[in-house]
């Protein structure tokens, strides 16, 4: 019988308790795909991207928040919450591609009868 050591994708697996998501940026790798967590200033949403730049592939866990979104620490790229590129210094227009995935983060909470 093979070995299987590969993890299912598209399943629920617990990336970070819910007290650990702030307004600070916090790097986890969950399958082996680096990814950043935050909340939204305003109402508290729980914000997750791949955490690289598709600059130069800086880790955004690395970067800043201004507001809602992240600033690259590398050369400045600033992602919004949907993990599109809103801008690019010294470029007035932003590359269709300029875009880090986002996984749709779904906080989940389990109520027991104890």
């Amino acid at each position: 019988m093979p070995h299987m050591t590969a993890f299912a994708r598209n399943q629920w697996y617990v990336a970070a308790y819910s007290h650990e998501v702030g307004r600070e940026l916090l790097g986890r790798t969950i399958l082996g795909e680096p990814l950043v967590f935050y909340r939204t200033q305003d109402d508290g949403t729980a914000v997750a991207l791949a955490d690289r730049c598709v600059h130069r592939r800086f880790p955004l866990s690395e970067s800043r928040l201004d507001g809602d979104r992240i600033v690259c620490g590398y050369h400045g790229f600033t992602y919004d919450t949907t993990g599109s590129c809103v801008y690019v210094p010294g470029q007035k227009r932003i590359p269709r591609t300029a875009r880090v995935a986002d996984p749709d983060p779904d906080e989940r909470v389990l109520l027991d009868d104890g």
